[in-house]
């Protein structure tokens, strides 16, 4: 009977998990590339995914803050990204793939660059890595 307690909890605990975690199509558009440049507010280094939430000014003073998704983190540490790549205040450019709902300033990251013009690839299905900036 404890064994099927156990067999019991895993599979509710298995459930859970895959409906946590949804395909890339389920949330974002692939023809909907949106490009955005802003401010680091915060680079969560976290499973299953990494997000990058920048706060993004239009030319009227009007602040938005986005979420960005992007892959997961074994990934990412094989494109060289770490959860020191960004810092709070840095400038970044996002070429991301839009949320289904346009009112949801959020998305998939499919390039970011730095400042300093250091181009990490994201792009899902992508070849990924660091494009080092052009001199």
């Amino acid at each position: 009977m404890k064994t099927l307690g156990v067999a019991a909890c895993m599979a509710i605990a298995i459930a859970a998990s895959v409906q946590a975690h949804h395909s890339f199509a389920a949330e974002f558009d692939g023809s909907k590339i949106q490009t955005i440049k802003g401010s680091v507010v915060e680079f969560q280094w976290m499973n299953p995914h990494a997000y990058l939430i920048v706060d993004v000014t239009d030319a009227s003073g009007k602040t938005a803050r986005w979420g960005i998704q992007s892959r997961n983190l074994s990934i990412l540490k094989r494109q060289g990204l770490s959860k020191q790549t960004f810092t709070v205040g840095e400038m970044v450019t996002v070429e991301l793939f839009h949320h289904h709902d346009p009112a949801k300033n959020v998305g998939f990251a499919r390039y970011i660059v730095k400042a300093d013009g250091t181009k990490y690839d994201v792009i899902p299905g992508g070849r990924g890595g660091i494009v080092p900036p052009n001199p």
